[in-house]
């Protein structure tokens, strides 16, 4: 009979005080993570790293000068002249560390950051905005969904933190969102914080299953980190060779232009050839003023963003904003107004500069070919200019002074997601 029982019972019994021991054993078996792992994240953009902690936490506290650059989609396109091959061509005495992925906007890097926390402060730190993140409706539910992490959004949620207008304005956002709403832990502490006024008492369930969730996360983070795919160190090694030894940047920008020109072709919008034939080519003439009702001078992302730079001030960072081109013969063609583009570009770097950041605006290169390798991604001539100014700023003594922020900004009313951006 005993046998029996244990033979039904005995294996759940074993299971159970693995994950047990996996969840509450001591810390340092799980946790380590190496300096070669390290090395291979900085450019993996792997959701482990983006969306984990371990990872990110030891790259900051390392000997080695790490520069963290928050991004998108621009960071994975790997030339000769990308940040990564630069620093490490002309030993600029700092590597690159990529944190982010296709899809990632300010609300997200905004949970990254404050998941961070002070292991930023006094760290110097790149952030590249994308002006196509300002649409209307902010981040939509299909990609914040796929770069949310509930570990970083569990560290906040619990954080002992005052209830700022800040904070509030962030939990707010959050609940907007499908992936945060069905977490019914999760949504019970945000709409905790959310709340203006006096606060309803989350029970003690809700509190130990709370903090069970963030266990469990927090040990598949370290077990995660231990197993890092698709680095492009390979991408960075190969491009090492197709650049001159030594750093002169007329004639990197020289190079820059011819390799722009071998790729690029005949196509009017100055794009890679291959991706006119296969994204733009089929359909080009439907795609003719296609887009007259483009805006990103009124967006949530605005106030996103102000989440980001308040993060930011709030551990002493030093942060250099960039905000790239767009390809202009392509926004013309599709009957976007230069105008309302302007209006982007004024709006979001009055917001940067009047708060006492560093800020470099490429609008002035929108016309200018060979910046982008299509119509969105920054390449060739764009990552010269990028790799110059990160160079400047490097070597840069003068610490921030970072100003109040703004009263409206965390009082706009949240305008959710619309349906037809989820597809």
């Amino acid at each position: 009979m005993k046998k029996k029982l244990w033979m039904t019972f005995g294996p759940l019994l074993i299971a159970g005080a693995v994950f047990l021991f996996i969840l509450f054993g001591p810390s340092s078996l799980f946790g380590g993570v190496s300096t070669a792992t390290i090395k291979k994240s900085a450019t993996s953009m792997n959701p482990i790293v983006v969306q984990g902690v371990a990872i990110q936490q030891k790259m900051l506290a390392s000997n080695k000068n790490y520069l963290p650059i928050f991004g998108s989609s621009e960071l994975s396109r790997v030339d000769q002249f990308h940040p990564n091959v630069f620093a490490e061509k002309y030993n600029r005495g700092y590597t690159p560390f990529l944190i982010g992925r296709p899809g990632t906007q300010s609300l997200s890097h905004y949970l990254d950051i404050k998941a961070m926390g002070h292991a930023l402060k006094g760290k110097k730190v790149v952030f590249i905005l994308s002006p196509q993140w300002f649409q209307p409706a902010g981040v939509d539910d299909g990609h914040f969904g796929g770069n949310f992490s509930p570990l970083q959004a569990y560290k906040f949620a619990m954080s002992d933190e005052k209830p700022t207008s800040e904070r509030r304005y962030a939990a707010r956002r959050l609940l907007t969102y499908k992936v945060v709403k069905n977490d019914t832990t999760l949504t019970a502490l945000l709409e905790n914080i959310a709340s203006p006024g006096p606060k309803t008492e989350v029970s003690a369930f809700t509190y130990a299953t709370a903090n069970a969730q963030m266990k469990i996360l927090q040990r598949k983070d370290d077990l995660d980190s231990k197993f890092i795919q698709g680095s492009r160190e390979e991408q960075v090694e190969k491009n090492l060779k197709l650049i001159p030894d030594t750093l002169d940047y007329t004639k990197l920008d020289d190079l820059a232009t011819k390799m722009g020109e071998s790729q690029v072709g005949t196509n009017p919008f100055f794009v890679k050839d291959s991706y006119y034939k296969k994204k733009l080519g089929p359909t080009i003439n439907e795609l003719k003023d296609s887009r007259k009702n483009l805006s990103y001078d009124e967006s949530p992302e605005y106030s996103d963003l102000q989440l980001v730079m308040d993060a930011f001030k709030e551990v002493g960072a030093d942060v250099l904003f960039i905000n790239p081109p767009v390809n202009g013969p392509w926004y013309d063609y599709i009957g976007a107004s230069r105008e309302k583009l302007q209006k982007y570009y004024d709006k979001s770097g009055k917001q940067v500069t009047d708060q006492g950041f560093h800020y470099y605006d490429m609008s002035s290169y929108s016309d200018t070919p060979y910046f982008l390798e299509d119509t969105i991604h920054l390449s060739w001539r764009g990552w010269v200019a990028i790799d110059r100014q990160i160079d400047h700023f490097m070597n840069s003594k003068t610490k921030p002074k970072y100003e109040k922020t703004p009263k409206q900004f965390y009082f706009k009313q949240i305008i959710p997601p619309k349906k037809e951006d989820n597809k």
